[in-house]
């Protein structure tokens, strides 16, 4: 994935006001009907507000939203099968003789396919879908029409890893090259067939890829949040995602690297950003060492000169150099 050092915005297309008027059905038909291929219903009276910032990805579409109650209608001018989830409100799903109200935080299915079909968020707050092309999760999930309409996941532990893995995609994906891109959606797909579940032996090489995958990047997250910890180790890294130091150690190693390398090169980074932020700069370079999740100021400055070829100071002079 791309370096967690350097993330872009991703584009987003809102609406904020009363459901009526050209700026919103310009809104309702260009993004809505046209683009998105779905249609916009207000659940509650007063202003629309909603905020979309869609990811396009190799083998599926992600559109994650927030804002007031609302309904999202089918076109059935696509040929997708879609994972419908909130992770703050309730969600009705209907799909024609198939209707389910999900609580927050449950993933069901849903088919684009359909005409007239309907999820609805039910409370302010987020909607989240993924669409995937019939055909293309068919060949890996021959029984996934057979899930349209009803939950999944009842005991919610895959539900919980694909939400997660879902926004940390949504966060990076902007700055992701392709063949990352690629990478994330075979993830994201081999989730999905999980969820849905598969032929027995699709199923376990799904489960190969994309649990271990999805749960890398989950622990990768935390460890960047972490990063400024100077008693983050191996050992509460595992301790907090419930696996064996073992298991830690064995995901880094087939990525290449190491625990230890890892957390180094992010917090030397971490130190490098900082150091060249001329607007926001912080005082001594104890201060970036320590910000960075350094205990030894001395072993800060020689891991960063062997990283860097030059000195923290140096660093900062070069960019005060630039202004």
């Amino acid at each position: 994935m791309a370096n967690s050092e350097s993330v872009a915005a991703q584009p987003a297309f809102g609406y904020n006001g009363l459901p009526n008027g050209a700026a919103y059905e310009f809104w309702r038909e260009e993004f809505g009907r046209q683009l998105m291929q779905i249609d916009f219903v207000p659940l509650v009276e007063g202003p629309v507000r909603r905020l979309i910032t869609p990811v396009v990805l190799p083998q599926v579409r992600m559109a994650p939203s927030v804002g007031t109650p609302i309904e999202f209608r089918t076109m059935a001018t696509n040929d997708e099968l879609v994972l419908v989830m909130s992770s703050d409100s309730p969600v009705h799903v209907n799909m024609a003789d198939r209707v389910i109200d999900l609580p927050a935080g449950a993933i069901s299915l849903g088919d684009a396919g359909l005409k007239g079909a309907f999820c609805g968020q039910l409370r302010e707050g987020s909607f989240k879908t993924m669409l995937f092309d019939r055909a293309a999760l068919l060949r890996l999930c021959p029984n996934a029409e057979d899930a349209v309409g009803r939950k999944l996941d009842p005991q919610g532990q895959l539900s919980s890893l694909l939400r997660e893995y879902y926004d940390l995609v949504v966060r990076r994906a902007h700055g992701l090259d392709a063949l990352a891109q690629e990478t994330v959606s075979r993830h994201l797909m081999d989730l999905a067939v999980l969820l849905i579940g598969a032929h027995r032996d699709d199923e376990e090489a799904a489960r190969q890829r994309g649990l271990t995958a999805a749960r890398f990047e989950a622990l990768k997250a935390d460890i960047l949040a972490r990063l400024s910890d100077g008693s983050l180790s191996l050992a509460g890294v595992a301790r907090s995602h419930r696996i064996s130091t073992r298991y830690v150690q064995a995901m880094f190693a087939r990525a290449g690297t190491s625990f230890s390398e890892f957390v180094l090169e992010q917090r030397l980074l971490r130190a490098a950003r900082l150091l060249q932020d001329t607007v926001n700069a912080v005082g001594k370079i104890s201060e970036i060492a320590f910000l960075a999740g350094f205990n030894d100021v001395s072993y800060f400055n020689q891991a960063f000169r062997r990283r860097f070829g030059m000195t923290p100071s140096d660093m900062r002079a070069e960019a005060v150099g630039r202004r």
